[in-house]
């Protein structure tokens, strides 16, 4: 069969996977685990990592396959969302799995789904993806599987995972609070509940106390430990736009001069993080030599996160799309931007905290341009994210945050325009930054900007 003809089957069997999200009911991970039994228990033919967090579980998942491979290991790694292609959320050995695969790997799930008494759409889209990346990573003999949890934990599908060797906690923060709870700490509950027996947890040495605490709780609950990098001290000595050198420092690693192949200063955090589980693998006898560790953190790439798509005028993107996020992101701006005319293109989900995400926002920038993502039942309309950034600047915001301007707001009708007019703004000391959804940065990879692509 011909290329052609297989990805126009591939594009129609995405077509009919059942698109509802069910990402708070709890019947899906029983059901789950009884189709994971009757497939033979794929995930038992491979050691698991099993990563969950509010931000930073793709940089952290993408470092941590990267090491695993450069020391020769057979790594596949299911990730979301996707920006360039919905493959891209399966890989093994850093390649996509191909439109034949999924083809071929759906069709030996679905005999087992009909034996069940279950029809293909009594499974939804991520369910299916979390499946099929299961099995496809048993097929391809992977000796390790990094796996984000989607949403949550308690009742993401990655829940059906049997004894996961590390349970990774990544920053957990606000988000999705209608969904997974109103507090830090209701969120952290329902991540912890990914926590088995015979496991390890590791998380950030800084972690938010009260997440921190749930954490250690549901540790102690399962019996397990639970590590962190107590006294963690990361130094950047030299940095650039795509990469930079940190000096790093605990009770648990001690490395000088590593070399990091992304360059936003926000990445610290999800490098400690990473340190941290290198020390448990090697502590557990896995075969991680440090020259593989340094080579996969220097090869490592990740897209959507701080990319830079053009040098002049300078256009960096990034996924930031919750209040911790944006933050970090800013932060990470006003460092390696520092004195630069900071032009801000951004679009944002209805469902999320966007004042809070223009807080940190709009006393970086010089200029704002809102743009409505493409996601018609979610997205929130251009003009009233520019209503609402201009109403928030009041004399006491400005004051309170040291403005002595305050930013022009603009509103744009697609991404592509948002673009045009950033650029024809934009000075030989500009900075472009796209951010606000991960659907935006999706739009500028089909607008045809390189840079977005693994």
């Amino acid at each position: 069969m011909d290329a052609a003809t297989i990805e126009r089957r591939y594009q129609k069997l995405l077509g009919q996977l059942n698109q509802a999200m069910l990402a708070n009911n709890h019947q899906r991970v029983p059901l789950l685990r009884r189709i994971m039994a009757h497939l033979g228990h794929p995930d038992h033919y491979y050691h698991v990592i099993h990563i969950a967090g509010t931000n930073g579980k793709g940089s952290t998942g993408a470092m941590l396959s990267s090491v695993l491979q450069a020391q020769g290991y057979r790594v596949g790694r299911f990730s979301s969302p996707a920006i360039n292609d919905a493959r891209e959320q399966l890989q093994f050995n850093g390649t996509w799995i191909s439109p034949a695969d999924f083809i071929d790997t759906y069709h030996e799930i679905l005999p087992v789904l009909k034996n069940m008494g279950l029809a293909a759409s009594d499974v939804s889209v991520f369910e299916w993806f979390f499946l099929i990346s299961v099995v496809w990573f048993r097929n391809q003999n992977v000796q390790w599987a990094v796996i984000e949890a989607g949403l949550g934990g308690l009742y993401d599908a990655t829940n059906a995972l049997a004894s996961p060797q590390l349970t990774v906690f990544t920053k957990i923060a606000l988000d999705h609070t209608a969904i997974l709870g109103p507090t830090i700490t209701a969120i952290a509950q329902n991540k912890s509940k990914i926590i088995k027996p015979h496991t390890t947890v590791v998380t950030l040495a800084d972690q938010h106390p009260d997440a921190l605490a749930v954490l250690q709780t549901e540790a102690l609950n399962q019996g397990v430990r639970l590590v962190t990098a107590k006294h963690a001290q990361l130094t950047i000595t030299q940095q650039t736009l795509t990469q930079m050198t940190v000096d790093a420092h605990s009770q648990c690693f001690d490395w000088t001069q590593l070399t990091l192949g992304l360059g936003a200063s926000y990445q610290l955090q999800n490098l400690q993080l990473v340190l941290t589980v290198v020390s448990v693998l090697q502590h557990q006898q896995v075969n991680l030599t440090n020259a593989a560790v340094r080579t996969g953190l220097q090869q490592v790439s990740l897209p959507g996160r701080a990319t830079v798509l053009q040098t002049d005028p300078l256009i960096i993107a990034d996924g930031a799309h919750n209040p911790d996020g944006m933050r970090a992101l800013v932060s990470s701006a006003q460092t390696l931007l520092a004195g630069r005319h900071l032009i801000w293109v951004v679009g944002v989900l209805q469902d999320k905290a966007y004042p809070d995400m223009l807080a940190a926002l709009l006393p970086a920038a010089d200029v704002v341009i809102t743009n409505t993502p493409a996601n018609p039942e979610r997205a929130l309309p251009a003009a009233q994210l520019a209503r609402t950034a201009t109403a928030m600047l009041t004399p006491a915001f400005m004051t309170a945050n040291a403005m002595a301007t305050a930013p022009e707001i603009l509103t744009a009708t697609t991404i592509t325009d948002a673009l045009m007019q950033a650029q024809q703004r934009a000075t030989p000391d500009s900075a472009i930054l796209v951010t606000g959804s991960f659907y935006v940065i999706r739009e500028l990879q089909q607008a045809g900007w390189k840079g977005l692509s693994q």
